[in-house]
């Protein structure tokens, strides 16, 4: 069971797919708080609501810079 659960933890078995996801939506500029209730919809139960924020902001944070910067 522990095996199971650090599995299910690691965001590196979702960041491919949920960057892809986050990188097509940032155009409409959604908060990001709803950028996360859509990847718990597109990869329920396999992360914490933690790390996928820090995902989202991320990716958020570094397109509002490069905005910015243009």
């Amino acid at each position: 069971l522990p095996e199971l659960f650090a599995a299910t933890t690691a965001l590196a078995m979702i960041r491919d797919p949920a960057f892809i996801i986050l990188t097509a939506l940032q155009d409409l500029e959604l908060p990001a708080l709803l950028l996360v209730d859509i990847l718990d919809e597109a990869f329920p139960n396999s992360i914490p609501m933690h790390k996928k924020w820090d995902l989202v902001v991320a990716v958020k944070h570094f397109h509002q810079r490069r905005g910015i910067e243009r």
